[in-house]
This record gives C-alpha cells, structure tokens and sequence, in this order.
C-alpha cells in the first residue's frame, strides 16, 4: 500500500505547526510541499506509489482548480474594482493579451516543430499568475494597497480569461489533427463559452439570491451556508460539463455572481470554500512535485530551462511595462508588479489535465514547459516574496515621504483579497 496520504497528511501537519513562523521567511508553503513531493515521489523515494498517477490525479487537480477559479472571483468586488484601481485593468485588458501574444512569438520560435497552435497553448497556459506563490507580497500592509489589490485582482481574474484563449488553441490544435475549420472551430468554442456563461451567471445569481433569503430569515446556520457556497460552484461546474461547455469557466462565472450577489449581506460566505482551496491546492502541489515534475527533470533540455526563464522575467516584464505606459507608476513599482507574476496551479492543470488528456500532438512538450516554468516559479518567488515585499515597502516609505505620487497611494478602497493569499499574522 502507498505511504502517499501518510507523508501528505504528515506534511499539512508538520506545515500547520510552522505556518505563522515561515510567513516571514523566504519559504512558503508551495515550495516545501513541492520539495517534498519531488523527494517522495518516484524521482525520489518513491512512497506514492505508481497508483498515483492514475485518473484520481487530474480528478485532484480539476476539482482543485474549479473550486479555486470559483473562491477566488467570489471575493473579488467586482463593483468597485473597475472604477477606483486602473492597475488591473491595466493588467488584464493590456498586460495579459501581450503575455500571450509575446509567449506565443517566443515559443513559436523555440518550439515551431510541435505546431504554431500548441506554441500559442504554451503562452495562454502560462498566461495566468498565481499570488498564493507569494503571498506575502499581496498580505504585507506595507506594500502600497493598490499595488497589492492590483496583483491580487489579476490573479483572481486572469485564470479565467487565459482560459478562454487556451481552449481557442486547444481547438485548432485538435481541429488540425481532425482537419476541421478555422470556422468550426470558433463556432464550437462560442458555443462552449456561452453554455458556460448561461450556467454560471444563472447558478451563481440563483444560488447567491437564495442563500441571502434564507439568511435573513434566520434559516440557514453558520456551517451550511459556506457549504452552500462551495455547493454553487460546483453544481455550476457538474451542469457545465455534461452540457457541452467549459465547467471551470462556469465556476468562475459562479463565483463572481455570487460575490456580487452576497458581498453586502452575507459575511464570510466563501471562507469554507478558500479554505477547502487551500487545503487542496498545497496537496495539488505536492502531487505537481511527486507525479509531474520530478518525473521530468532528468530529462530537460535548455530550450525548455531558457524559455521559463524568459516566460517568468522578459515576457512578463515587458507587457507589464506596456500596460504601466502613462499610468504614473514610478519605475519600481512596475519592476515589482512585473517580477511578481508567479506561474502556479492553473497552469498546472490546464497543461496536465485539458493538454494532455486531449492527446494533441506535442502534449508531452507543452506539458513539460509548464511544469518547468511553475517549478522555477514556486522557488523563485517563493524566496523573494518577503524579502522583494519588505524592500519594495523601505522604498515606498522613502518615496512617500516626500509626497506620494498618485497610483501608487493608498486609495483606501478594499484589496480583498483571497484569505489563502494571507500569511499568518499578516491581517491590516
């Protein structure tokens, strides 16, 4: 029998009795649980056992994903975000599209023999950031606000919308194989993306509206209302599938109905779901360690090491410094904002679980990428995430002092975010 729930079980233990601890060290919970997922896995010890490979794993990793997409929009105040913080706005409608677009070009000229569309997956998986890989940056108060609202409303939203551009490549990269049309293909897609559409907003606006009801009536308890949360998330995702369009785009949508829904009557309605996410997340991490990534790393060449590299430092950078242009940001501040855009779970899963199942031609290239890039992440800004945060905040004191400019001061509007982006002992 595997020793694998034993050393996971063993970890979250051992983790729990340190957590407030290492929040101000240079580790993190992603880097240890990846450590040792990597020395426990079959690159290493081998105490997983070969049965962890199997179905139950992207089964980990999907359900991980729809109920982080889902926890995530949930808390994001979509009513307030688009009016007082132009800095993910920036990020998403300028900075994400030339993440891609610039992936693409990079990865077209590295990898061309796989395909132009799997060139354009590599881009759109590895499109989305990850705050929780440094989460200190997003939790530290003496970052600016809007700098960490901005962070961390972009990774609380790019997971969705790098969705879409990933299932527009996967679709060519299937309709070459299969020979269909350009056409076709974005008449499948839409038809995807709309039965997603219609089932999240639907679900999330039902389901948020109900709870509130019954809420004040005295109804529901404490318990059953953040399991009835996490219930609308995921029947968005189980009505989704079934009916021929994306689930996590759908519990993504949940999520931010939801939010709108419940964020001015119900208090900690999706605390049960952030916590379950994290929960599963830090497991989904180690599994990344054990199955995916360890396996892989005898075997790595210096195209793959060179554009991670590039993905997580040019690539990112430079579409940041493209969407910062007039913005009034001072030079540090859009060096911090583009370092800290960390690969992490969602590129994870969509390169294991929609790539590689889907059987695509150069799968197990676009696979190992990712799963490089991520690695990279995890440890990169894992270890400067307290200490860039700390430095950056020595700097805005000094800048501050002698009049604030205008982007980076604190505008007093709520970060809100995600409580698994929180350090321990970190709380305003």
């Amino acid at each position: 029998m595997s020793y694998g729930l034993f050393a996971i079980a063993t970890l979250f233990v051992v983790f729990a009795l340190v957590s407030k601890r290492l929040s101000t060290t240079a580790v993190t919970g992603p880097m240890l649980f990846v450590a040792v997922g990597v020395l426990v896995g079959s690159a290493g010890f081998d105490l997983m056992g070969a049965e962890s490979s199997d179905r139950s794993i992207s089964l980990l990793l999907e359900a991980t994903l729809a109920i982080v997409l889902f926890s995530d929009a949930a808390v994001i105040n979509s009513s307030n975000w688009r009016e007082e913080a132009s800095i993910p706005i920036r990020l998403l409608a300028t900075g994400l599209p030339m993440t891609i677009a610039l992936g693409f070009a990079v990865a077209a000229l590295m990898f061309g023999d796989i395909g132009l569309w799997q060139a354009g997956l590599i881009a759109a998986i590895l499109a989305p950031t990850d705050a929780a890989l440094g989460q200190a940056v997003v939790s530290n108060p003496r970052v600016p606000q809007p700098i960490r609202q901005g962070l961390a409303t972009e990774s609380g939203l790019n997971d969705g919308i790098s969705l879409t551009f990933v299932l527009i490549f996967l679709a060519g990269a299937e309709g070459a194989v299969e020979g269909g049309s350009f056409g076709a293909i974005l008449s499948l897609l839409g038809q995807e993306i709309l039965v997603a559409g219609v089932v999240g907003v639907g679900i999330g606006w039902v389901g948020g509206t109900a709870l509130v009801a019954a809420a004040r009536h005295g109804w529901v308890s404490p318990v059953w209302l953040g399991l009835g949360s996490l219930a609308i998330g995921i029947a968005a995702y189980g009505l989704a599938v079934p009916l021929g369009g994306s689930g996590f785009i759908a519990a993504w949508l949940a999520g931010l109905v939801l939010g709108r829904t419940t964020r001015d009557e119900l208090e900690d309605v999706n605390a049960f779901s952030e916590t379950l996410g994290t929960a599963l997340t830090m497991t989904s991490f180690m599994v990344f360690g054990a199955v995916i990534l360890g396996p892989i790393l005898s075997g790595i060449t210096w195209k793959v090491i060179l554009y991670a590299l590039l993905s997580l430092t040019l690539i990112r950078m430079l579409s940041v410094a493209n969407a910062m242009l007039g913005s009034g940001l001072q030079p540090v501040s859009v060096l911090f904002l583009g370092w800290f855009g960390p690969r992490g779970l969602a590129s994870i899963v969509l390169a294991g679980v929609v790539v590689e199942s889907s059987g695509i031609a150069g799968a197990d290239v676009i696979v190992t990428v990712a799963a490089i890039t991520v690695g990279i992440s995890v440890f990169a800004h894992g270890m400067t995430s307290w200490i860039g945060s700390q430095a950056y905040g020595d700097w805005w004191e000094q800048h501050s002092a002698g009049g604030p400019s205008v982007m980076e001061a604190d505008d007093g509007s709520d970060v809100s975010a995600p409580h698994r982006f929180r350090a321990p002992g970190m709380e305003e």
